[in-house]
This record gives structure tokens, C-alpha cells and sequence, in this order.
């Protein structure tokens, strides 16, 4: 791979977070941002599958919740 290229306001910014995380190459700081933008989008996209999940399933869990509140059901609480 080669090199990318940035502006010279980018590679100051670059830089400058380098300092601040201890990170001595601008290769280092992308190495951080690339793995911080993959567990942000990992995090996101586990969201979006429970945001799904509950749209599609969520009335079966309230009506469940509904006829055991209904119900009296007792709790075992030992």
C-alpha cells in the first residue's frame, strides 16, 4: 500500500492527536481511528439488530408480560 495523501491542516490534526494518545507515527493514529471506527460501527450495527429484533418481536414480549401481570402469577424470590 502507499502513502495517502492529506492536507496539510489533516496531517497538523494527524499530529496532534499523536501527541495526545502517545502514538509516535501518523500510521499509529490511523492504526487507533480505523479500530475505533470498527468498534463504533460494530456497536451500531448490534443496535440497529436490536432495534429490529424488537420491532418485529417486541409485541410477543409485552403480550407475554401483559397476561403474567394479568394472570397474578406468583414469584418465586428464594
Amino acid at each position: 500500500m502507499g502513502a495517502i495523501a492529506v492536507s496539510v491542516e489533516d496531517e497538523r490534526r494527524i499530529l496532534r492527536i499523536g501527541k495526545r494518545l502517545g502514538v509516535r507515527s501518523k500510521a499509529g493514529v490511523v492504526h487507533v481511528a480505523v479500530e475505533e471506527l470498527e468498534h463504533r460501527l460494530e456497536r451500531q450495527e448490534r443496535a440497529d439488530a436490536i432495534r429490529a429484533y424488537v420491532r418485529k418481536y417486541g409485541h410477543l414480549d409485552r403480550q407475554e408480560n401483559a397476561l403474567l401481570s394479568a394472570g397474578g402469577v406468583a414469584r418465586d424470590d428464594s
